[in-house]
């Protein structure tokens, strides 16, 4: 297995996270946080004339919480969408690094684990940002995972699995990734997942297995991230084992100036070892940022100290604070986790009218044009003044936790 220092010398990663994501950030405009409800899904899996009314059964025990169904986790976005079996409804909901994902214990769990079809339990919001504060898989439920052998009659909306018999419902939702489909869809040579109360069916998902990876001499990476191809991240938290689905990824790591990746196949029901130790490269190593600002006087600090965004930047390898101001405009905090040779970051701000300093700069440089003989002042460019200035109480270090994606415009190979 051969492993390179993160990035050879052509285009290369700059992972920038707004505390977990990974991309060379183009673009970045203000998303702001907060939950919402979506669209209304009351839809069967069944064949059936009921009316929407008719298809939502409430299916929550006794004393607890009300389920939801995992519906799509959207890791760019930072939303996480629910199919409340209550409510008959889906709604989608805001997420950040301050939501407790939990395993139906109440232990500490990866994102990875929250698969489409998973039925959960959610906790209050977060006041400052309206996000989740947690996501917990819900204990008052069985589940059958990874099942080849099984059979359904539709007739009688019965699925057999190791000889008993449950009930599928006009409530039961059935998923092929995210894509929501019939029971008469699943084929017979498809893998399942199968989440149930009592007799009754909830979900059944179409899956490909479930493989680990262990990690091992981390010590290096201790409290960092670790990147398993393009929709896992998790913490580095000492050796320990990870549960994802089987298949082929690109793992990556950056700390205090280490970092570097490699390809890791992950087989069904088996464990593959990754060795933190191979794919830290050589080191300590440092990153050439090119900064592209879009308004004039952009202050950036880099781990609290200001930069000329008019010079390329040496950043060595790991995480570091980005915080980005300028009058007239928001303000924001982000975590830069860098392990490249060499990245382009593009500044763009949004005023606080609504409007990126991106759209300003042209929409005002096509006004100077067309009126390139009048001096008055009501055709210099929007972005020196749009919008208010700074609000000295804005709870910026809660803000960006729940606006992870906003630095993400392109990811380049």
């Amino acid at each position: 297995m051969v492993m390179k220092g993160l990035f050879t010398n052509k285009t290369s990663k700059l992972i920038i996270m707004g505390l977990l994501v990974m991309a060379i950030a183009v673009g970045c405009g203000q998303r702001k946080g907060g939950n919402n409800a979506v669209t209304s899904h009351t839809g069967s899996a069944l064949k059936t004339d009921q009316t929407e009314e008719q298809d939502a059964d409430v299916l929550v025990a006794d004393g607890s919480k009300p389920l939801f169904i995992v519906e799509d986790l959207n890791m760019t976005e930072e939303t996480i969408a629910l199919y409340s079996l209550d409510e008959a409804k889906q709604y989608r909901y805001g997420y950040n690094m301050t939501t407790k994902f939990l395993d139906k214990y109440g232990d500490n769990s990866t994102w990875a684990e929250f698969t489409i079809g998973s039925v959960v339990t959610i906790g209050d919001f977060l006041p400052s940002s309206g996000a989740l504060g947690e996501v917990k898989k819900s204990p008052d439920v069985w589940i059958l995972d990874d099942l080849s052998k099984y059979s359904i009659d539709e007739n009688k909306n019965l699925i057999a699995i190791n000889g008993s018999n449950y009930k599928i419902t006009g409530s039961t939702k059935v998923y092929s990734d995210t894509e929501k489909i019939l029971v008469s869809d699943i084929g017979k040579d498809d893998i399942i997942t199968v989440i149930g109360q009592d007799k009754e069916v909830i979900s059944i998902s179409v899956t490909t297995g479930h493989g680990y990876l262990y990690l091992s001499d981390t010590s290096l990476f201790d409290d960092s991230m670790i990147f398993i191809g393009n929709k896992i991240v998790s913490m580095v938290n000492g050796d320990e084992i990870i549960e994802v689905p089987e298949g082929t990824y690109k793992i990556t790591v950056a700390n205090n100036g280490w970092g570097g990746s490699g390809e890791y196949t992950v087989t069904r029901n088996e464990t593959t070892q990754v060795s933190l130790e191979d794919l830290k490269g050589e080191g300590p190593s440092f990153c050439l940022i090119t900064f592209l600002v879009t308004v004039p006087d952009t202050h950036v600090y880099i781990d609290g100290q200001e930069v000329d965004v008019t010079e390329p930047q040496y950043v060595q390898y790991g995480s570091h604070s980005l915080k980005v101001q300028c009058q007239g405009y928001t303000s924001w905090n982000k975590t830069l986790v860098v392990n490249s040779e060499s990245a382009t970051i593009t500044l763009e701000l949004e005023s606080e009218t609504g409007t990126s300093s991106a759209d300003e700069y042209d929409n005002s440089t096509e006004n100077n044009e067309e009126n390139n003989d009048s001096e008055s002042s009501e055709n210099e460019p929007e972005t020196e003044t749009a919008g208010s200035t700074i609000k000295d109480d804005y709870d910026y270090e809660v803000d960006y936790l729940s606006t992870v994606s906003d630095l993400i415009s392109n990811l380049m190979e």
